[in-house]
């Protein structure tokens, strides 16, 4: 007994539909953001001496979440190139 031969798949069906990608953040919101960051950076080690455990935790964290959505922006703007 044979088996049943299953007709090719085209390759669209097994691959889902790219999606566009979000614009990328303005050179403004970039810059923002950083200043952000660097003011928190700041904050962070001006009081670290004085803050406790989970203070300084917490606010290691809401930094890295900030360079992580930093490193993000500025990725994303590389990749698209030069704005014409």
């Amino acid at each position: 007994m044979r088996a049943a031969v299953r007709p090719p798949v085209p390759s669209s069906a097994r691959t889902p539909a790219r999606r566009p990608a979000p614009p990328a953040p303005s050179a403004d919101a970039v810059t923002e953001l950083a200043r952000r960051v660097r003011e928190q950076a700041h904050d962070l080690v001006r009081r670290l001496p004085s803050a406790d455990d989970a203070e300084a935790l917490r606010r290691g964290a809401q930094l890295r979440e900030q360079l992580d959505g930093l490193t993000a922006a500025v990725v994303g703007r590389a990749c698209r190139g030069p704005r014409r």
